[in-house]
């Protein structure tokens, strides 16, 4: 993420939010003295853009973008969100048909990375490369339903078609799909690094190599986790690679 970009995107989000007529409502902003008291260490390109804006809504509810989730806060995430634990993610969104999105962030580094998306049942997506370019997306598409809005369709009902069915959105349903592979079969890899990562896992768990896959790709987790398992998601080399583990009983 580059700071010229960073500027853009807000210029377009500003942009957006004047030529609404209202429909498109900024959230506030967040000040510097908060951003540097939270444990997670955010991008400067990332906290430039909080310091602008922490969402906007698009034609009211379900379409709240909240770039500033309180789970982001908790010492522990909460267990809604099948993600390893709070310092390697960041949630960005989680909309009205129980789409969750955030970003990888490397537990180590603090890097943040890719976009990614799950459902409440186990399908992930991966939806983009960083978290501005995301954004931008959601920006374009929400300027294109206010045109098509304009022409007499509700606004929430422009953006949704657009969100979940344009070409053009990273929200859509993608055709790209990656199978994750059981990670018994993925340890004898002729790949050393899908090896690796798999000799790390529970036998019972799934792996999805996301090294070449575009944007958006679908990992269809539900198609190899037995009905009824809840899983935890683990993301590997800056989001390279996507595991699925399965949640013991409690």
């Amino acid at each position: 993420m580059g700071g010229q970009m960073v500027d853009e995107v807000i210029a377009r989000l500003e942009a957006l939010a004047a030529d609404s007529g209202g429909r498109v409502e900024l959230a506030p902003p967040v000040s510097g003295e908060e951003i540097s008291s939270w444990t997670m260490r955010v991008p400067d390109d990332f906290r430039a853009l909080l310091e602008r804006t922490s969402g906007f809504t698009v034609g009211g509810h379900p379409h709240v973008f909240d770039f500033n989730l309180p789970d982001n806060h908790e010492p522990v995430v909460n267990e809604y969100w099948p993600l390893q634990d709070e310092s390697a993610s960041w949630i960005l969104h989680s909309d009205g048909s129980a789409t969750t999105y955030y970003v990888d962030v490397d537990p180590e580094s603090g890097a943040w990375g890719r976009v990614f998306s799950f459902w409440e049942e186990p399908y992930a997506r991966m939806v983009a490369p960083d978290v501005l370019t995301w954004v931008d997306n959601v920006v374009t598409g929400t300027r294109l339903a206010l045109e098509t809005a304009q022409q007499g369709t509700d606004l929430r009902r422009a953006f949704s078609e657009w969100l979940y069915g344009a070409e053009g959105s990273l929200s859509r349903h993608p055709s790209d799909v990656v199978e994750p592979m059981p990670v018994v079969k993925a340890r004898t890899s002729d790949d050393a690094l899908v090896a690796e990562i798999a000799s790390g896992l529970p036998d019972d768990a799934f792996l999805a190599d996301l090294r070449t896959a575009g944007y958006p790709t679908e990992v269809p987790f539900a198609r190899v986790v037995p009905a009824g398992e809840v899983v935890t998601y683990t993301r590997f080399h800056n989001g390279s690679f996507l595991a699925a583990a399965l949640v013991p009983d409690l």
